[in-house]
């Protein structure tokens, strides 16, 4: 497995739609591919931890209208998605090596559509709930980048999670605007008992709310063990 990682390392270094974060460097956010004259107009989404980068794929596919940056810290896992991506001739998707806090850095204000978190760390420790990525600070990061209107997405195999982000959106002063328990369930959307529809990438393999048709190998596993996978689709004001 070691070896793999490696040979993993050296391949990503030398795909062209993988970007690597560099720290020191002072580029200004509008200069980076996603920004070129080829992509104006397409509507951005932004998966966050993306791992393999499924969803970032799955979307890609489904919409060639649609730009997604798939961003990730460990460069072995978005290695994976970006061959598939090239393997496949996507233009439409580019990896980002960077950790979450600093995607400000990388994405003008006021720029994406969707933001995607796809089974993130719930962080399960005390001390560490300022990392969960639906903390307040991240959502101020959100709020910063997504156009007015644009939506925020979570997918997580973790009750834990999905109720902190419910309270943490409410708080924040935000809206939750669809909420399921299990998206591989139908009629289990709900929001006090009303239903707003949510601009989710629609297509024939991932249509429907939280995306049930594009499945990581992560959810997989969680449903190997009979693990419900929840979703929530919230606004930030």
């Amino acid at each position: 497995m070691a070896k793999n990682k490696l040979h993993k390392y050296e391949r990503v270094k030398h795909l062209h739609n993988v970007i690597f974060s560099q720290f020191g460097e002072s580029k200004s956010p509008g200069s980076y591919p996603w920004y070129g004259d080829g992509y104006r107009g397409m509507k951005m989404v932004l998966e966050l931890g993306c791992g393999k980068g499924e969803h970032s794929l799955g979307f890609a596919v489904a919409d060639s209208s649609r730009l997604c940056v798939g961003i990730d810290s460990k460069s072995h896992r978005i290695c994976v998605g970006a061959e598939k991506a090239l393997g496949q001739d996507l233009e439409n998707v580019f990896f980002l090596r960077v950790r979450i806090e600093r995607i400000r850095e990388f994405f003008v204000k006021h720029s994406i559509d969707e933001i995607w978190l796809t089974f993130p760390d719930p962080h399960l420790k005390q001390r560490a709930i300022k990392n969960r990525l639906s903390a307040p600070p991240f959502l101020d990061s959100y709020k910063y980048l997504l156009v007015p209107g644009g939506s925020v997405h979570l997918k997580t195999d973790s009750d834990l999670l999905y109720n902190y982000t419910r309270e943490s959106v409410e708080l924040w002063g935000g809206r939750v605007v669809a909420a399921l328990h299990d998206i591989h369930k139908n009629g289990d959307i709900h929001e006090n008992g009303d239903i707003d529809k949510v601009d989710i990438p629609v297509g024939d393999d991932n249509s429907g709310f939280g995306a049930p048709g594009i499945v990581s190998d992560f959810e997989a596993a969680a449903l190997s063990r009979g693990v419900s996978i929840k979703y929530l689709a919230f606004t930030l004001g």
